[in-house]
């Protein structure tokens, strides 16, 4: 639904501060009848398109001021245009936003934006609402990271950074993403990150730790040093968006860099030209003491087969690791692994299955296989 009118929504950029933290200031207006305080269905449904625009998720700060017309006595209206910032604050809090961030103030007829004559007195009859926004936290593709704001307190949504359903694997066309950011940390030396990785749908927090562990893992490979990264994950309480079709949910699948350090030192760089990452493989369950794929693992494997065959430029490396002190076992997954990908209609040219030996360090276990994925450009 687009915004009436009559509700005046506009930009304004507040001088070079807010341009140098990136917040933007939203202005909007609610309306209400003559002496009521009651938040009408159009309003709400109005308030609603603008947070579908700008989620709660990436405001900063509400402040909500207070108003009426002038047919009633001053006290009286005082009155009446707090109660009406209550029910907008109300709604509002409804919609999950925190109350802390919010500020209130109400005028009742002392601060008319609009005429008081009768054709017109009907607009003083409003809450005035200011949102500042971080935009750096919207999706924005033909942005790159190294063109946003690296200043110490920043966070950016790693936009392009998409993953599997399900899984900590980042989708084939994310590789440019991660490309820019290893570019961003080696032309920044003293640039230090926290990486906050999300998850829709369930509130599966292992996988959102999973996420930022690959983004760290990956980062650490090229070199960065540790002393540089802190990754956390955070399930599926922080979502961008309400969860209403696959985009939305595609959307809260998400890393977002938190800058924790940065000064003004530079150097040159150059974009590495072939990346190789590496991630867990997760949920993929078999038969216990079998090789045979339970239907959840089966579904797992479907949603990395529907990755791999939409890729370009990519080459899938799993490796099945003997942790569970079976060889043959191990093996015989392997190979069901790669049966399931053919059946799914994978091309063999696009992966490989290994089975690997354990190692010092790999978790043990009695059943469950440790499995990797390395995506390796071409």
């Amino acid at each position: 639904m687009s915004l009436r009118p009559l509700l005046l929504l506009c930009l304004i950029l507040s001088g070079a501060y807010l341009q140098a933290q990136q917040d933007t200031l939203v202005y909007f207006e609610v309306r209400f009848d003559l002496d009521s305080d009651r938040l009408k269905a159009s309003e709400k449904e109005s308030l609603d398109s603008l947070l579908q625009q700008y989620p709660i998720s990436i405001l900063k700060g509400v402040k909500l001021y207070g108003h009426t017309d002038s047919l009633a006595d001053i006290e009286y209206n005082r009155k009446l245009s707090k109660r009406r910032v209550l029910a907008v604050l109300q709604y509002l809090v409804y919609q999950k936003l925190d109350p802390r961030l919010a500020s209130t103030d109400f005028y009742g007829e002392e601060k008319p934006r609009y005429s008081n004559a009768p054709e017109e007195r009907f607009k003083n009859r409003r809450v005035e609402l200011e949102f500042l926004v971080d935009l750096t936290l919207l999706p924005d593709p033909e942005r790159k990271i190294s063109e946003q704001n690296l200043e110490t307190g920043t966070k950016i949504r790693l936009a392009n950074l998409n993953f599997v359903g399900n899984q900590a694997i980042p989708m084939w066309h994310s590789m440019d993403e991660l490309r820019e950011l290893l570019l961003v940390m080696e032309r920044n030396p003293e640039l230090e990150l926290k990486l906050h990785g999300h998850v829709c749908c369930s509130n599966d927090f292992e996988l959102s730790v999973a996420r930022a562990r690959m983004v760290y893992d990956f980062l650490l490979s090229q070199g960065i040093s540790k002393n540089r990264l802190e990754y956390q994950g955070h399930g599926n309480k922080q979502p961008l968006f309400d969860e209403v079709d696959e985009k939305s949910r595609a959307l809260n699948r998400r890393v977002e860099a938190e800058i924790l350090f940065n000064d003004t030192d530079r150097k040159e760089a150059e974009a590495k030209k072939r990346l190789r990452v590496e991630a867990p493989v997760m949920n993929v369950q078999f038969v216990k003491g079998n090789a045979r794929l339970t239907p959840s693992g089966d579904f797992m494997l479907s949603l990395i087969a529907d990755m791999l065959k939409e890729s370009e430029g990519l080459f899938f490396e799993f490796e099945v690791y003997d942790n569970i002190n079976n060889s043959r076992l191990s093996a015989q997954r392997a190979a069901a692994i790669e049966r399931t990908f053919r059946k799914k209609g994978v091309k063999n040219n696009l992966f490989k299955v290994n089975t690997l030996a354990y190692r010092p360090g790999l978790e043990q276990s009695a059943d469950i296989n440790l499995i990797r994925v390395k995506l390796i450009e071409t």
